[in-house]
């Protein structure tokens, strides 16, 4: 037996064990690199706070829903009332200034009304309801009242009241914003400072609600209506303000106070 071939394999492993050896020294500092120290761990404290903007501004537009509504016995005799109501509705308020892209048929119904027998039973139909909707967009506010009192000359017997806002509240809504950031700030440093800290940095700012403005509805009173198609004058309208709301959430950096 060849005493030197009985070395031949543990010869060979320990190059392996050599390259591996080498190896691992050659990726040891990548490896220290992306391991922390003990104890430098850095650790972000934060404070999450609501903050609300809310900015009050005149309405500029209105939006008033009306409309035809006829009974009778006869279907068409009903949906004939409707349409010539319509007719003269729309002109009166085109004479009136409303552009026709301003004037719009949301809604048109036939409702026919049921008959019954002093036992309750069904008889037949007793009469026809037809209603008919228009939604019409004011952009000189100011002549509401006469938009309305000349729709109800006009047959415009159904007002289901007027909305008023703002067309463009973009401008608005960025002081809203501004002011909801301000005030989530405000409140982030009182309680920093109750709890011994102070605010060094946004992390995050999130707008959790930013609607167009609210608005706000005016019904219209049939007194009103019977006021206005006798011709006693137009009726004052009162548009109000409009409100623009922004709520934000912000999460704030802290850190302890110094000395």
């Amino acid at each position: 037996m060849n005493v030197a071939s009985s070395f031949r394999w543990p010869a060979r492993y320990g190059i392996v064990t050599v390259l591996l050896m080498g190896l691992a020294l050659m990726f040891s500092p990548l490896v220290s690199a992306q391991t922390p120290e003990p104890g430098q761990e850095t650790i972000t404290r934060t404070i999450s706070v609501s903050g609300t903007g809310v900015v009050k501004i005149d309405p500029d537009t209105a939006s008033i829903s009306l409309g035809v509504i006829a009974n009778d016995e006869s279907l068409e005799v009903a949906q004939e009332t409707v349409s010539t109501g319509l007719v003269a509705i729309t002109q009166s308020l085109t004479d009136a200034g409303i552009a026709a892209e301003d004037i719009q048929t949301t809604s048109y119904n036939v409702y026919p009304v049921p008959e019954y027998d002093r036992d309750g039973n069904y008889v037949g139909v007793e009469r026809y309801e037809v209603s008919a909707g228009l939604t019409v967009i004011v952009r000189d506010i100011d002549s509401v009242g006469t938009v309305l009192d000349a729709a109800v000359d006009a047959g415009a017997n159904n007002v289901w009241g007027i909305s008023f806002y703002v067309e463009d509240p973009s401008t608005a809504a960025s002081q809203a914003r501004q002011a909801a950031v301000e005030d989530a700030r405000g409140k982030a440093d009182e309680l920093a400072t109750a709890g011994g800290m102070v605010v060094v940095n946004i992390v995050s700012i999130t707008e959790s609600y930013a609607p167009d403005p609210t608005a706000r509805q005016y019904d219209y009173p049939a007194a009103d209506m019977e006021m206005a198609g006798s011709g006693g004058g137009a009726v004052p309208v009162s548009p109000g303000q409009a409100e623009v709301r922004v709520e934000v959430q912000v999460v704030f950096e802290i850190e302890a106070a110094a000395g």
